[in-house]
Parts: structure tokens; C-alpha cells; sequence
């Protein structure tokens, strides 16, 4: 039947999404917001409110891998956190003023970005010397990460793990780990922000984040010890081939129709 399919998929997105979290210590998003789109015919802002329902369960199994290998600092967290939360409140509320176009070729353009920043960027292992610049450049890559998540569904980790270790000289492995704990507050907010406003299907976010909450569990601890570069490399290659969808999307005949309010 066309909900049982329906179903599968999202389990499908859900399992992806995992993969895709304990790989790279990101919340997924990136990846269920486009196949939401595309596979389930989901309107643009409800897909990127269903994707953060989903992006919680996800980031706290991966979040849970990477902390039983001690690869969690929860001070820097916490200052991600504290600009999340701003950021989660501005991007929720942008949600509802762009129109669909813009709101799809902004997730574009900031996959590209950060496709270039881990391909191109150089991995430091340097130890961290936290202080003041560095803890309001921490603040600061919070509020954007949190602007991002509320706006285009997205846990951004893939925002946060470059952020962490060219701002503070983390260590990938912990810059993922530490990406996931931040990812799960923020999310959450902006979910409820969402939810209060329309642009987020609940019970289907739910199935595809407790499909990928097992997966990203699994594939945490499986994939913790690997290669930065490699994983960098794999991760950059997937953003860009998500980006191409997404201007695709936006350049539709339908791109511009998604009225405010529509339900899937």
C-alpha cells in the first residue's frame, strides 16, 4: 500500500541519514530535507521542520558513540549551544519570510561551502588554546549553525566539525563528537519553533530518526578511528552532489509553489 511504501522510505531516508551522522559527527539534515523533497513530495519548509524532528534521535545515538571513546568536549559545547539557541530562534522565523527559491539555493550555496572548506581545508592536530577570541568565535559559528538549523532543517555539523577545527584546533574525531552534543538542543528548539508554526510533520520525522538512530549509533562506533582526510574528502563529494539536486530543485517550474502552510 502507498503508506506501508511511504514508510519504508522513510525508514530508507532515516538509515542514510545515520550512515551519514556517524560517519561525519553531522545531524543528517543535509541529506533527509533533499530526499523528503524528492522521494516523498514533501512542501520545502515542511521537509526542513521534519528533517530537525528527525535530526534529534540521530545526533544523540551518534553523540552517544563518539562520547563511550571520550571524543566529547562539553565546554565547547556548551558555547555552540548558547549561539545555537539565538541562531535557532532568527532562523525559524526567517523560515516563514523567504520565499521557497531562496530558501532552496541558500541550502545550496552552503553545501558547496562547506564541500570546499573540508576538501580544500587543512586538518589540524594541534593541541587547543582556548581564550576569549576563540570562545566568541565559538559563540559566533553557534549562531550561525543554529540561524542554519532553524532555516533549512539541518543539524550543521558539516558547519560546525571545519568551524571547530580551524577556530580551536580540535582534533576531528572530538570536533565530530562534540558537533553532535550542540547539534541536539539547538535542533530541538528550533523542532518546537517549527512545530508551533506548521513545518513539521511529527510522526514521520520520528520514523525516520529512530531508523537513523540506530544506524548512527552503529556507524559512530564503527567509523570513529577514521582517516580525516578521507572522511573529509567522502563527506565534501556527497555535499556537492546534494547541492547540484538543490539547484535543480529551485529552478523547477514549481519552484516558487509552496504556499506557507501547506501540508504534505
Amino acid at each position: 500500500t502507498f503508506r506501508r511504501a511511504r514508510r519504508l522510505v522513510s525508514v530508507g531516508i532515516g538509515a542514510g541519514a545515520g550512515l551519514m551522522s556517524g560517519l561525519f559527527g553531522v545531524g543528517g539534515g543535509f541529506l533527509i530535507v533533499p530526499a523528503l523533497t524528492g522521494f516523498l513530495r514533501m512542501p520545502q519548509r515542511r521537509a526542513n521542520g521534519t528533517s530537525l524532528v528527525a535530526v534529534i534521535p540521530i545526533s544523540l545515538a551518534a553523540a552517544l558513540g563518539y562520547a563511550l571513546g571520550d571524543y566529547v568536549d562539553v565546554f565547547v559545547a556548551a558555547l555552540l549551544v548558547a549561539g545555537g539557541l539565538v541562531g535557532a530562534e532568527i532562523g525559524t522565523r526567517l523560515l516563514d519570510r523567504l520565499p521557497i527559491r531562496v530558501i532552496r539555493l541558500a541550502f545550496a550555496a552552503l553545501l558547496v561551502a562547506a564541500a570546499a572548506r573540508l576538501v580544500l581545508g587543512t586538518v589540524s592536530t594541534n593541541p587547543m588554546h582556548l581564550g576569549g577570541s576563540v570562545d566568541a568565535s565559538l559563540l559566533a559559528l553557534g549562531l550561525l549553525t543554529g540561524v542554519l538549523s532553524g532555516l533549512l532543517g539541518v543539524g550543521g555539523g558539516f558547519i560546525m566539525v571545519p568551524g571547530m577545527v580551524l577556530l580551536a584546533s580540535m582534533p576531528t574525531a572530538l570536533a565530530k563528537g562534540t558537533s553532535l552534543v550542540a547539534i541536539v538542543p539547538t535542533a530541538a528548539f528550533a523542532t518546537w519553533r517549527n512545530h508551533r508554526r506548521g513545518h513539521a510533520d511529527v510522526p514521520l520525522g520520528l520514523v525516520v530518526g529512530g531508523a537513523g538512530a540506530v544506524v548512527s549509533l552503529i556507524a559512530a562506533r564503527a567509523f570513529v578511528g577514521l582517516d580525516p582526510k578521507t572522511s573529509n574528502v567522502m563527506l565534501g563529494v556527497l555535499l556537492l552532489v546534494l547541492a547540484a539536486s538543490m539547484i535543480h530543485a529551485a529552478f523547477q517550474p514549481n519552484g516558487e509553489s509552496d504556499p506557507i502552510g501547506e501540508t504534505a
